[in-house]
Formats: C-alpha cells, structure tokens, sequence
C-alpha cells in the first residue's frame, strides 16, 4: 500500500508581468485593427470626394489628339494612382487603350457607368480603372502591423521593469511565509509598489520581534520548569509503598510533563529561520528497531541509509510511535519503511479509532487535539507538529491517511539524498 506517492510539491508560477503584457497585446490588436477599418473608411470616402479633380487630372492626361506612345504612358501613370488597370474605351465599346488588358470586371464597370470606377471625358471617351485595389493594397496595412509589432517589442522591457518589484515582493513573502522572519524587500520610489514595500517590512519586523520574544519565553520557561518537576519526581520516591496507585498516576503525570517541555525546549531550537543539522549517514531500519522495541511494535522493512539528524529522526520515530500506542487501546502497532530511487517512507500504523477526514491536516497544529481528548488528558497535542517541522526540516513531508480497515496511518517521506 503506497500512501505517500505524490506527496512533492512543484512551486506554482507566477507570471503576472505575461497577464500585463498579454493585456497589452489584446489592446494592440483591437487598436490595429479599428485603425485598418478606420483607414479603409479614409481612402474610400478620398475615393468619393477626389472625383471631380480626378477627371480634370485624366482630361489633361488623355488628350483627344494624344499619340499611342503619349496614351500608353499616362495609362502607366495612372495605373501608379489607382493600383489596378486602366482603360480607354470609345462611346459604342471600342477598346481605345489600356495599361494592362481588360479584365471582365472592368467590362461590366463600362456597361454600368460607375462613377466610382468610371471616368466621362469631354469628347465621349470613357476610362475605367479600378479603385477597389487601391483600397485593399497591402503597403498602409502593412505599416500599421510592423508599427504594432514595434509596440509590442518595445512594451516587453517595460512591463518587466514594471512588474519586478511585485515579483520581488512577491518571493519575499513566499520566503516569509517559510519561516524567514529576516526577509526584507528593497524600496524604489515613492510610488504605490514602494509603500506596499514599506508596509511589508513594517509587518515583517513586527512579526520578527513577537516570534523572536514567544522564543525566548518558550527556551526559557521550558528550562525552568525542569528544576521543580525534578524536585517532584524526588519527592513522589519517598512516599514508599504507600498509595501505590497514586504514584504510578503522578509518575505517569511526571512523564507526560517531562516529555511536553522536552518537546517544547525542541522545538524552540527548531523554530529559528535556519537551525543547524547534524546530518550524518545513518541506518533508519536500525533506528526505527530500537524505538519499536520501546512500545512493542511490529517493524517490517528493509535496511536504507540516509543523511539525516539521528537524533531528530530518532525524536520524530519516537513521537509518531507513542502517539500510536496512546491511541491503539492495547492493539499492535506496526511500523513500515521501504524506499524507491529518490526517497523512503515511513509508515506507522495502529488499530485504533482512526482520524476523520476534517481533522487529519489539523492534528498537526501545534497543541491541537481531537474533540473528546481534552477531557481525557490523553498527551498535550505537540508531538505531532514536532514531527511535522522535523520531516520538513529534512526535505519530506508527513500526512495522515486512514489504514484499510480500522486505525489510522502516518506516513513520512523523505528524500534519500540531501544536499548539504
């Protein structure tokens, strides 16, 4: 039963600036294209309105008395106005002329008398060319694209400049929200992006402070409390035979309160941005043999090196075992490892009343316990945030997951190989 498959994590991207720029570039392309129908707009209304000087300019072009050679060229210079074929016919149909042939087009544009693509001349001739290709020829569109892709070119490095103090911002609080208080992001300006800076490094040094104060009082009040719990653990061994009921309850008492503040002193070391780890290579088979020895567990497994903190690993081992036997009522307890390429798992598993669904990621909340503990004085509800924040430290991760048929199982990965 592989439970702890998939439990890597891939950092989720943030391309805010990619937002921003594709925003930009829809902005672009709805401003490219209302300016194309824009310009088609223009140069046909200039088509309309230019009519009358344009028959002056092909009245003086197109002499009645112009020679073959004459017409031919100012076929040719009109042609380079209207970007399609020009012709010439006579009154009755008769091709006078042309730039470039006559198309079948421009023979219904004779028959129809088109203004728009017909010319009248004063001795009965008539010119035909055709307008429409002047407004679909490509050179204006063509200048307003490579004007876009310019635009878009151009904005890339703006958009950056402007996005990456919110790219800065924004790994900052990622590195916060991980546990380093220290993170502080650099002001620029004096714009809305440099305050929201400025108000981050106000809330995070105000969060350093609070967390760096619980810290000193937590080391310190746990360290305290080990003088008068020794002085009660000296004076419970004097009452003799007497009430021996009430010793076992006040030894048992004893012990859960040595193992809190042994926990509590723990995890103030551990709760500092960077604590250190002696990391060595160790046998976890074996490790694990000596802390199911303890309790009576069954281990099944084979014998996996890995680098890690012997005695944090063996702190974790030992938490998830006790929380195990606390919650059996008396069943066996097993407790599995096994390895692929990259990591191994843990798996402790009881046969006790299990975890429910909406309590499994909580159980791991520092001082948290399950409705109907309290009451029971069963354990203080931090062994388990301590092996979470062990197996982080460590590079894996720890879930709780429901064991085929009755109990619960807590389930460890943690990477084989860890740099140093």
């Amino acid at each position: 039963m592989k439970l702890l498959r998939g439990l890597s994590f891939q950092p989720q991207k943030h391309l805010f600036h990619i937002q921003i720029y594709a925003c930009f570039l829809l902005v672009l392309f709805i401003f490219f294209v209302c300016s194309g129908m824009l310009l088609w707009t223009y140069l046909e209304r200039e088509m309309l309105n230019s009519g009358p000087n344009f028959d002056a300019l092909v009245e003086r072009l197109l002499p009645a008395d112009a020679n073959a050679a004459s017409m031919h060229k100012a076929l040719k210079d009109l042609e380079a106005i209207t970007y399609g074929p020009v012709a010439v016919f006579a009154p009755d149909g008769a091709l006078i002329a042309s730039s470039a042939g006559v198309t079948p087009v421009m023979r219904q544009q004779f028959m129809e008398r088109d203004p728009r693509y017909t010319s009248q001349m004063i001795d009965g001739r008539i010119v035909v060319f055709d307008w429409s290709l002047r407004l679909s020829h490509p050179f204006p569109y063509v200048g307003l694209l490579l004007m876009a892709i310019l635009a878009a070119l151009g904005s890339w490095p703006l958009v950056r400049y402007l996005t990456r103090r919110l790219d800065s911002l924004r790994q900052h609080a990622d590195a916060l929200a991980a546990g380093n208080l220290s993170a502080r992001v650099k002001v620029h300006g004096d714009d809305e992006i440099a305050q929201l800076a400025r108000r981050f490094n106000q809330a995070a040094e105000r969060i350093e402070s609070l967390v760096n104060t619980q810290r000193i009082m937590l080391a310190s009040a746990s360290h305290e409390l080990r003088s008068p719990l020794a002085r009660i653990r000296m004076a419970t061994g004097l009452f003799g035979d007497e009430r021996p009921e009430l010793q076992a309850q006040i030894a048992r008492d004893i012990g859960e309160l040595d193992t809190l503040i042994g926990d509590l002193l723990l995890a103030s070391r551990l709760s500092s941005d960077t604590p250190q780890l002696r990391l060595e290579n160790i046998d976890l088979l074996g490790l694990a043999a000596e802390e199911a020895r303890r309790v009576g567990a069954n281990l099944s497994g084979e014998p996996v090196g890995i680098q890690a903190d012997a005695r944090l690993l063996r702190h974790m081992l030992r938490n998830l075992l006790e929380n195990a036997r606390r919650h059996a009522a008396g069943a066996s307890i097993d407790i599995e490892i096994d390895r692929n390429e990259h990591e191994l798992n843990i798996r402790v598993l009881d046969r006790g009343p299990g975890v429910p669904a909406s309590e499994r990621e909580k159980i791991f909340e520092p001082f948290y316990r399950l409705p109907g503990k309290v009451e029971s004085g069963e354990g203080a509800g931090y062994g388990l945030a301590l092996v979470r924040r062990i197996a982080r430290l460590h590079g894996g991760e720890v879930v709780c997951q429901p064991r085929e048929g009755d109990g619960a199982c807590f389930g460890v990965c943690l990477p084989i190989k860890r740099k140093i």
